[in-house]
């Protein structure tokens, strides 16, 4: 994982307030669950009945932790799940919180009770994207953060970021349920997410996060056995994963932002502002059978040299790019023909030199 700090400078970037603009708060709705819970079934039928709901189309974020008990509990249970689980304090099911808060039965959550929470004004923006390799079974996830408004450092502020499988059906026990939506599968880097750290106000700073699946797919016999993600995996299929992040005050359990990463690249990559500096990245990572390298050169440059070699110095790829209208460019290549290993993309202009590491992985 890999983070970076961008300040923004008076003239480059429009405040999120600049002429009116104002930026939407979307709320996260964390459910603790289990295959084996009777009351989960209505549980989690009352809460999708209400996220279905027209009016509520895009204005929340879901994610569910499957868990270890009553009786053998639910075989997609995780250790990271169980983790968020002593975080909420939680010792029943099924277990809602709404943005850190609420704390009760699914069913007793009300259309009301999301209203209030969309209605709340956002003090950060949120801007992610994701990748997934399906051969190398890897997810890519890059966010931005902004800061509305100036945040404290006190009270541990955390970005968290959830891998999560659609919808699935390999956990079927004993509670009747046939389905089951938004199964947590596995938090980057970890359950205990990334330190953000105080922000000023209009303030970014950018997060590159990536994991891939080990092993071949396994069901858990219960959760007394969950799945060693060392090893192995339980996704069901990685054509159905998704990507939630939000982030959240540790001391209060205040969630102030949620999202669902959008499939593609990094919206700063695709920004018609003229860049002012010069910039790279390179995704997916690790890479299978191809790669792409987003690029862009300042107004100042005319053209680049970029260069891509192996761990030894030898050049796989050497072009020079040019500076166009477009702020920022793509170049695709092909990696199903190059060996297992790390790789250097090095983008080189009079105004400097930017390197990224590509991993190879078939």
């Amino acid at each position: 994982m890999k983070s970076k700090l961008l300040l923004l400078t008076t003239g480059l970037v429009i405040s999120a307030f600049s002429f009116g603009q104002t930026v939407q708060r979307t709320p996260l709705y964390e459910t603790f669950t289990s295959s084996t819970c009777p009351p989960c079934k209505p549980g989690n039928e009352h809460l999708e009945g209400l996220l279905d709901q027209p009016e509520n189309e895009g204005k929340f974020t879901s994610l569910k932790y499957q868990m270890s008990w009553p009786g053998t509990g639910d075989p997609y249970y995780t250790n990271e799940g169980g983790n968020r689980r002593s975080f909420y304090a939680v010792s029943s099911v099924p277990r809602l919180f709404l943005d850190g808060g609420f704390d009760a039965s699914p069913t007793g959550l009300s259309q009301t009770d999301m209203d209030a929470a969309y209605a709340i004004p956002a003090v950060v923006e949120l801007d992610s994207y994701f990748q997934i390799d399906e051969a190398s079974q890897t997810v890519d996830v890059q966010i931005s953060v902004t800061a509305l408004e100036e945040l404290a450092s006190s009270g541990g502020l955390f970005l968290h970021c959830a891998i999560f499988e659609k919808k699935t059906t390999g956990n079927i026990k004993s509670n009747g349920e046939t389905e089951f939506e938004h199964v947590m599968k596995k938090m980057l880097p970890s359950s205990g997410g990334t330190y953000v750290g105080g922000m000023d106000a209009d303030e970014v700073k950018e997060f590159e996060m990536s994991y891939t699946f080990n092993g071949d797919y396994v069901l858990p016999p219960n959760a007394d056995d969950p799945v060693n993600h060392a090893v192995e995996h339980s996704v069901e299929e990685f054509s159905d994963l998704g990507v939630v992040v939000w982030l959240q005050r540790s001391s209060t359990r205040e969630v102030y932002q949620s999202m669902y990463a959008k499939d593609g690249v990094l919206s700063i990559y695709d920004t018609e502002l003229t860049t002012t500096k010069t910039e790279l990245t390179v995704y997916p990572n690790p890479a299978n059978q191809q790669a792409k390298v987003v690029y862009a050169l300042p107004a100042s440059v005319n053209t680049g040299q970029l260069v891509i070699t192996d761990f030894t110095g030898k050049i796989i790829r050497n072009l020079t790019v040019a500076s166009t209208t477009d702020s920022h460019q793509t170049f695709a290549f092909d990696t199903h023909d190059l060996a297992n290993g790390i790789y250097f993309v090095t983008l080189s202009t009079n105004d400097g030199k930017l390197t990224k590491k590509l991993s190879v992985m078939h």
